[in-house]
């Protein structure tokens, strides 16, 4: 029983250790002290990271607050439809201003996609944008000498847009200045206003002008008819009623075509603009 006892004990005592691996613990032991020298030299430095932080704060606030901000404001204008007098007349001043190239050009765009188009083309246009950079003094503005470059900045802070779908025109300018954003965004609106009247106008003198020749020449050709009757009917001392009321009645009906033309195209005019236009006004 002893014997027993005692070669039990002796098994236990002869349980293999675990066995240490001196590689794994060299490994283990300089990862340590990489993990400390980190944080030593970070302690070490600690002052010069603070100041860095509190340094790159300031850093940026100072931006923030030094970049000037920008402000957008946004008009909205709706054209007239192409099928429109009022667009009818925009195509047609435009067709007489520039002897029709334009105009067919205008057709086009009016016939596809409404007079939008027209009215973005006509914003982007150098008149509009020179009238602005002398209404708002931009070279001064934009800090620039040039009016090529003050062009340049007032494009950049621009934006024209149509929508396709609903036909509307929005016009969104971007300045430091809030009142000056929206100034800018309203006289685009008035700037285009006085461009298509400009056009409308120089048109309108041209149909004037002809209107009035046209009615000053069935005035002439009636009174020399008047003349030509009186001189046959003088000179011959007879009257052939069947040969002269058949020229007569002709020459009256010619003429009353020519007036009643002349009248129709007036009556249409009359229906595009207010009497006080220039196009439906006559010379006293």
């Amino acid at each position: 029983m002893q014997e027993a006892a005692t070669k039990l004990q002796a098994e236990k005592v002869q349980m293999p250790s675990i066995e240490h691996d001196p590689a794994l613990d060299a490994t283990q032991t300089e990862q340590n002290l990489r993990s400390v020298e980190r944080l030593r030299v970070l302690w070490e430095e600690r002052r010069f990271l603070f100041k860095s932080m509190v340094g790159g704060g300031l850093l940026g606030l100072l931006l923030a607050f030094s970049i000037p901000k920008q402000y957008q404001a946004t008009t909205e204008l709706m054209p007239p439809d192409s099928q429109s007098t009022n667009g009818m007349a925009l195509m047609a001043a435009l067709s007489a201003r520039t002897g029709g190239a334009l105009g067919a050009v205008a057709g086009d765009v009016l016939g596809i996609k409404g007079s939008g188009a027209l009215f973005v083309g006509i914003l982007h246009s150098r008149t509009v944008e020179d009238r602005l950079i002398q209404r708002f003094e931009l070279k001064k503005v934009y800090s620039v000498r040039l009016d090529e470059d003050a062009r340049k900045k007032l494009v950049d802070n621009t934006t024209v847009s149509e929508d396709r779908k609903s036909g509307i025109v929005s016009i969104t300018v971007a300045d430091h200045d809030p009142r000056r954003a929206a100034g800018l965004a309203q006289a685009y609106v008035e700037e285009l206003d006085h461009l298509v009247a400009e056009l409308s106008t120089s048109s309108a003198h041209r149909e004037r002008v002809f209107l009035e020749e046209r009615l000053q020449a069935v005035k002439q050709d009636l009174d020399q008819a008047s003349r030509d009757f009186s001189q046959f009917a003088s000179k011959t001392g007879s009257i052939d009623i069947k040969e002269q009321g058949r020229a007569m009645l002709e020459a009256a009906a010619t003429l009353q075509g020519q007036l009643i033309a002349a009248e129709a195209e007036l009556k249409g005019l009359q229906e595009i603009y207010t009497p006080n236009n220039v196009r439906v006004g006559f010379p006293n």
